[in-house]
C-alpha cells in the first residue's frame, strides 16, 4: 500500500499549493505511432426523447442531430411501430439509473456490485470510487495518453478520491451535482432554492458551522443545500465558490477547447471526459430569444447543452477530426419529480408502473430510468449515418476505448461491458445478449440485480416508482415469478406476459439462468466496497471565515498534462 501513502502525501502537498502551480502543458516522451483520441461526453438526467434524432417532437438539438446523421445511433428494431424517424430507436442503456453508480460503471466497466458504488456520494462523503478500482483514465495514462476531465465528477472529492488522483492529469469542474450547494445564480428548480446567504463572516466557528450543515435526503418536496456554496475546482484548487452557473457552460466549453487544441498540437493522444451539468436542475437563466417557444426553461437549457457539444465537436473537426472518436450519451433518465423541468421519456412510458403510482424514470429500472441517448462520431472510421440494432450499455465504453487505444484491461477482475468496436465499425450487429439493471433508489436494495434484460424480453423481480411530479411514489412490489415484458411489442412496458402462456415459460428459465450466473460470477470476482461514511469536514470550503465559504480566486494553473505531474 506504499502507492496509497504517496498519493495521500501528494494530495497534502498539492493542497498547500506547492505542486500544481508548477505544472504546465508540456509533454515528455515520444508518442510512438498514432493512437486515436477519445472525447466522452456524458449528459446528466437527459431523457431519451430529448434528442431530436430519436424523437421528432424535439427540435432543440441541432448539433447533436447533425452529429448523429454523420455518425451512428444505437437503434432497436421497433422503429416500424413508430413513424417518427427513419433512424430508429436507441437501444443504449445507462449502467444504473442514478448519478454516482452510472459514472463509476462508465469509468470501470463494472456494475456497482463489483466496483462498490451502489448509490450517490454526498457533499460530506469521505470516500468515493474505491481506490483499488482502476479507472479508464488510469489505463490510458499507462498507454501514453494525456487525460482531462471537465464537469461533474461525483465519485468522491476528499483526499485521494479527487479526479487528479484517479487518472486525470487535468480537472476543471464541480465535484458533484450542481444542485448540491447554494449559488448566487440559483436558476430554475422545483421547489425554487434560495441564493447563498450574504455577509462577511459566519456567526459561529467553522467547526460549529460544519456540525450544523444541512444536506437533506431527496424527498418529493425536494431539498435545497443552503449552508455551503457550490465549489468550482481547477485541479486541486477551489477557484470559485459559489459557482456562477450562468457562465458555467461557457467555461466548460473554453476549457474543453483549450485541452483539445493543446493536446492536438503536442501530438500526444488524449482522453477528454466531459460530465455536463445539463440537463440536471437547476437549469440556467442565460438564454434570451425573440421566439416565444424558447422561453421554456428546459428547451432553452437543451439548446445551451447542444451548443456546448457543438463547440466541442467543431474543435475536434478543426484539429483532429480523422483521429478522434466522440461518444455522447447520458448517465440516466430524466428526473420526473421536477415536472416541466424534466426531460422526455419518448415512447418509454413505463405504463404499468404509472398505473401503480410514481414515476418510471430516474432511479427506477423501467426503460425511462436507464435508456439513454447515444451518438458515436468518428469520421472515416464509423460508417456514415448508420443505425445499429445492437443492445449496448455505458458499461461498454471502458472495454471499447481500451481496445481502440491498444491498451490492456486491468487484470484480476471481471468486467460487465464488452468491446463494441465491431458494432461501431458496422461489421457486426451483436451486442449484449443479457443486461442487468441495478436497483437505483426506487425499490429494493441499492445495486441489487433484480431486473434482467434478455434479448427482446425484460423481467422484473421487483418494481417501484420514484417520486413523480405530483409527489406520489409507487410502492415497492416483489414479483416471484417475475413480471416479463416483450419490449419488441410493448416498449411502453404496459402489459406483462401472461404467466400461463407458452411464451412466458419459454423465457423464464433463461432469465433465471442468466441472473444466477451473474450472481455467481460476482461472488467469485475481486469486488470492492465503497466507503459511504460522512464527515462535515469533508465538505469543500475555500474560506471558512466567510459565510457559505465564499471566495473567488483567479485561475493560475495551466492545463497540467505533463508526464512530469505523475512523477
Amino acid at each position: 500500500m506504499a502507492w496509497l501513502f504517496f498519493k495521500v502525501l501528494w494530495v497534502g502537498v498539492s493542497f498547500l499549493g506547492c505542486l500544481f502551480p508548477l505544472v504546465n502543458f508540456h509533454f515528455s516522451g515520444e508518442t510512438g505511432g498514432q493512437k486515436p483520441n477519445f472525447v466522452i461526453i456524458l449528459a446528466d438526467d437527459m431523457g431519451w426523447g430529448d434528442l431530436g434524432a430519436n424523437w421528432a417532437e424535439t427540435k432543440d438539438t441541432a448539433n447533436l442531430d447533425k452529429m448523429a446523421a454523420e455518425g451512428m445511433r444505437h437503434s432497436a428494431s421497433w422503429d416500424r411501430q413508430f413513424h417518427i424517424s427513419a433512424l430508429g430507436f436507441v437501444d443504449f442503456h445507462a449502467a444504473a439509473s442514478t448519478c454516482s453508480p452510472s459514472r463509476a460503471s462508465l469509468l470501470t466497466g463494472r456494475l456497482g456490485l463489483r466496483n462498490g458504488v451502489t448509490h450517490n456520494f454526498a457533499v460530506t462523503s469521505v470516500g468515493g470510487l474505491p481506490l483499488n478500482e482502476t479507472t479508464l483514465a488510469e489505463v490510458l495514462q499507462q498507454a501514453g495518453y494525456v487525460t482531462g476531465m471537465i464537469g461533474k465528477w461525483h465519485l468522491g472529492h476528499h483526499g485521494s478520491y479527487h479526479p487528479n488522483f484517479r487518472g486525470f492529469d487535468f480537472y476543471f469542474g464541480i465535484p458533484y451535482s450542481h444542485d448540491m450547494g447554494c449559488t448566487d445564480t440559483p436558476g430554475y428548480n422545483l421547489p425554487p432554492c434560495p441564493a447563498c446567504p450574504q455577509g462577511d463572516r459566519p456567526s459561529r466557528s467553522w467547526k460549529q458551522i460544519l456540525s450544523r450543515l444541512w444536506f437533506p435526503r431527496r424527498s418529493h418536496k425536494g431539498g435545497c443545500y443552503t449552508k455551503v456554496a457550490l465549489p468550482l475546482y481547477e485541479n486541486l484548487d477551489i477557484v470559485e465558490q459559489p459557482v456562477n452557473l450562468s457562465s458555467l457552460a461557457h467555461m466548460y466549453a473554453e476549457k474543453a477547447t483549450q485541452f483539445i487544441q493543446r493536446a492536438s498540437t503536442s501530438g500526444t493522444p488524449f482522453l477528454l471526459y466531459v460530465g455536463l451539468a445539463h440537463m440536471h436542475v437547476p437549469l440556467t437563466r442565460t438564454w434570451r430569444s425573440a421566439d416565444p417557444q424558447s422561453h421554456h426553461p428546459y428547451a432553452a437549457d437543451l439548446r445551451e447543452m447542444d451548443s456546448l457539444v457543438g463547440r466541442i465537436k467543431d474543435t475536434v473537426d478543426h484539429t483532429a477530426k480523422e483521429n478522434t472518436f466522440i461518444w455522447f450519451t447520458g448517465d440516466n433518465g430524466p428526473w420526473a419529480q421536477k415536472c416541466e423541468l424534466a426531460g422526455s421519456l419518448g415512447p418509454f412510458a413505463g405504463s404499468w408502473q404509472v398505473h401503480q403510482g410514481g414515476s418510471p424514470a430516474k432511479q427506477t429500472t423501467w426503460e425511462g430510468g436507464h435508456r439513454v441517448p447515444a451518438v458515436a462520431y468518428w469520421p472515416g472510421s464509423i460508417p456514415f449515418n448508420v443505425t445499429s440494432t445492437a443492445l449496448l450499455s455505458v458499461l461498454d465504453i471502458f472495454p471499447t476505448v481500451v481496445a481502440l487505444a491498444g491498451a490492456t484491461l486491468p487484470r484480476g477482475r471481471r468486467f460487465d461491458g464488452l468491446d463494441a468496436s465491431e458494432v461501431l465499425f458496422g461489421r457486426s450487429q451483436t451486442g449484449h445478449r443479457v443486461l442487468f439493471h441495478p436497483n437505483s433508489g426506487a425499490a429494493g436494495a441499492y445495486g441489487a440485480l433484480q431486473t434482467v434484460r434478455l434479448g427482446q424480453y425484460k423481467a422484473f423481480y421487483i418494481t417501484g416508482g420514484a417520486a413523480a411530479c405530483d409527489g406520489s411514489v409507487g410502492p415497492a412490489q416483489s414479483h416471484e415469478p417475475p413480471l416479463v415484458f416483450n419490449l419488441e411489442d410493448d416498449v411502453a412496458e404496459a402489459v406483462p406476459l401472461d404467466t400461463g402462456s407458452a411464451e412466458y415459460w419459454s423465457v423464464l428459465p433463461m432469465v433465471r439462468e442468466a441472473l444466477a450466473g451473474v450472481l455467481r460470477d460476482i461472488a467469485d470476482d475481486n469486488t470492492s466496497r465503497a466507503d459511504y461514511a460522512q464527515d462535515p469536514s469533508a465538505a469543500p470550503c475555500c474560506d471558512p471565515h466567510h459565510v457559505a465559504c465564499r471566495c473567488q480566486a483567479s485561475s493560475q494553473t495551466d492545463l497540467p498534462t505533463s508526464r512530469n505531474v505523475r512523477q
